[in-house]
């Protein structure tokens, strides 16, 4: 039998404040309110007892003495903009301090205050008593977290309807009101979501910045759209997406990580076939590399599904064969043709119809690999994969402070097809990440350093909204190499069980260690979820009510003794009766009840403009070949209009200026 909740007896009731009376004294004088009354009071008093003035105005003075010499902390960090020191905030160093001219030295801890730098707001602190007995005094204080917090990272659980999209379209726009960029990538899209991204860009005049890698087709035939056109109806219809082409500027070996993420963990003989696949592969985006180099043509998925085909590929081969290809773009085909291809008779390479049947199914085995995650690109998403010259680069993303919104259709495909588009984006990012990371070591700071792309005062923002779906291997250490590189990441999940269901199972407690700020929102797992977050949040010792005892009138009275328990910070019966938006943070040791930064609908679901998509034109590289043989240079002619075109160009890019100097 179920226990009458009449009789539940409400954490609150049995919590002891064991702090002296002066102390709490002084922390209800002190509130803002309090202390106006107090010194309404004291002027009451003057007027009522003018004798004793020299009295009053002396407790007077030590009152607001006392009110103003107060340690003011925020709950995190003080906000950049209202300046001064942030208590906070510092770092220690040992000093050395002479005595009696120097014959005497003794050590000790310096502590040094740091500049208020609050960058990101996350929401208000909040009463964790909902019994209304009594309220904390620091209710209602911001949170802010400043640019070395933002960037080790943050990881945000919560079940179906706990307010996570309200709280990462909080920080989305935080990312905005900096002039930086963020990545928005969630694992269970709908139109709402890509509606308000846009609509908080235009709000902040940056709509042209805003770009969108939508995988929504809403189960549309794309074959009865392309009948339609050809019918010339639905001509204005366009693609719901920008496109992209991940292959378009890459060198050779960040395109094969790039077709190594996409396939899906193997083990046995499936290992082995897929690390012969990789090697085909390889050989084959070397040579399109040179080729695209030598400006003979353009890579794009609709190219290596092309020169995939055995008849295609030994085309390549012929041509290193007659050196038209050199070594270095030509060994890896010889390689795969000569050694890595059972049955292939070099002397035959031009004649395909006396190869032996087995070279084909080799090859096709190898092909295979690749086979279905290239269909489903190019047939399915070929409106965004099929272009040459992308309209979503993602190195200007990350670099030149874009947004853009990744919808990924768990819901429409399969577990494993949604997984490999969430992982080719993620893989992206890593890779471009991976291109900051500088090679230089010779030479000056400014020139081994200070050139770092991502040397920014904000972190750029990547959030990833129910990145289980999409968890891909490499993430855990995205989360540890993106705080050097100027980058803050945001998982987002409903569970953690749902981390450990993915091929990249074993990367989930690396990621998860490398999240200092913890903020979990309403929460329903008891398990794997709710025990992390405990053993994150810690323990403490409180004071309770030791019990109670019966009077003579049958009554129940408290008793006057308190006892010392030690408990957990967070309780599951605490997280599961938050209400949208509620949460506990835990930053550092301390575990911090919040209520995440809402943004109204008026203010994100716009009604007055039209959403748009920003659409480019395909524009080729540009090629002196093409040029009209009267052309000249004029570098050495006109060197005005050399630098007047220069100028135009340089535009777009952003001011650079000089820093003042620090002493170091």
């Amino acid at each position: 039998m179920s226990l009458d909740s009449q009789h539940e007896i409400k954490p609150g009731r049995i919590s002891r404040d064991v702090r002296s009376s002066w102390t709490r004294f002084n922390i209800a004088l002190f509130r803002p309110n309090n202390f106006k009354l107090a010194l309404l009071l004291i002027a009451g008093l003057l007027v009522y007892q003018p004798a004793l003035w020299p009295v009053w105005i002396l407790f007077l003075s030590m009152m607001i003495m006392a009110f103003k010499d107060q340690k003011f902390r925020m709950p995190i960090r003080m906000p950049k903009d209202i300046g001064g020191l942030d208590r906070t905030d510092y770092y220690e160093e040992l000093v050395e301090e002479n005595y009696l001219w120097g014959l005497f030295t003794k050590s000790r801890l310096f502590r040094k205050l740091l500049a208020a730098g609050g960058i990101m707001y996350l929401g208000f602190l909040r009463t964790p008593n909902t019994d209304g007995i009594a309220a904390s005094a620091d209710e209602g204080r911001e949170l802010w977290l400043n640019n070395s917090d933002c960037r080790t990272h943050l990881f945000l659980p919560g079940t179906t309807g706990s307010g996570k999209s309200e709280t990462l379209m909080g920080m989305y726009y935080n990312a905005i009101c900096w002039g930086t960029g963020a990545s928005y990538g969630d694992g269970k899209a709908d139109s709402n979501l890509a509606f308000c991204l846009w609509s908080l860009a235009r709000r902040h005049g940056r709509e042209d910045d805003f770009l969108i890698l939508n995988y929504l087709t809403g189960g549309m035939d794309p074959f009865e759209h392309m009948v339609a056109r050809e019918s010339g109806l639905h001509a204005a219809n366009q693609p719901q997406s920008n496109s992209m082409n991940p292959f378009g500027d890459a060198a050779a070996d960040f395109l094969l990580q790039l077709m190594a993420s996409l396939l899906p963990v193997a083990s046995g003989d499936g290992a082995q076939w897929q690390q012969k696949a990789l090697n085909m592969i390889d050989a084959l985006l070397r040579t399109l590399c040179y080729k695209r180099a030598k400006g003979e043509l353009e890579i794009s998925i609709g190219v290596i599904r092309h020169y995939l085909a055995l008849q295609n590929l030994v085309q390549f081969y012929i041509e290193g064969q007659q050196g038209l290809i050199p070594e270095l773009a030509y060994l890896p085909i010889k390689a795969y043709f000569e050694t890595g291809l059972p049955g292939f008779n070099p002397q035959l390479a031009a004649d395909p119809s006396k190869w032996d049947a087995e070279v084909f199914n080799q090859h096709g085995y190898l092909t295979g690999q690749f086979a279905r995650t290239l269909s489903m690109m190019m047939d399915t998403y070929g409106h965004i994969f099929a272009d040459k010259f992308p309209e979503i680069d993602m190195l200007d993303v990350l670099l030149n402070d874009r947004l853009i919104a990744v919808m990924i259709p768990t819901l429409e495909k399969s577990a494993s097809e949604a997984a490999s588009l969430g992982k080719l984006y993620i893989s992206s990012i890593r890779l471009m990440m991976a291109q900051n990371l500088g090679y230089r070591l010779e030479g000056t700071r400014a020139d081994v350093l200070d050139t770092k792309a991502t040397n920014a005062p904000n972190p750029y923002l990547i959030i990833s909204d129910e990145l289980a779906y999409y968890f891909a291997a490499g993430i855990a250490v995205m989360f540890a190499q993106a705080r050097s590189l100027g980058f803050m990441m945001v998982a987002a999940v409903q569970d953690i069980q749902g981390l450990k269901r993915g091929e990249a199972a074993d990367e989930a407690p690396s990621m998860l260690a490398n999240t200092k700020v913890k903020w979990v929102l309403a929460l329903e797992d008891p398990e794997d979820t709710y025990d992390y977050i405990r053993k994150a949040g810690g323990e403490a010792y409180y004071s309770v009510l030791s019990g109670y005892d019966q009077n003579t009138g049958g009554a129940y009275q408290a008793q006057g003794a308190a006892n010392i328990e030690r408990r957990n910070k967070i309780e599951l019966g605490e997280l599961k009766k938050l209400q949208a938006g509620e949460g506990m943070l835990i930053f550092k040791e301390a575990v911090i009840p919040a209520s995440s930064f809402y943004i109204p609908d008026d203010h994100k679901k716009t009604s007055k403009l039209a959403a748009r998509i920003n659409r480019f034109l395909q524009v080729e590289r540009p090629d002196y070949s093409r040029l009209p043989h009267s052309a000249e240079r004029i570098s050495k002619q006109d060197t005005h209009s050399v630098d007047y075109i220069a100028a135009q160009l340089r535009r777009v890019e952003k001011p650079f200026y000089l820093s003042t100097p620090t002493k170091k």
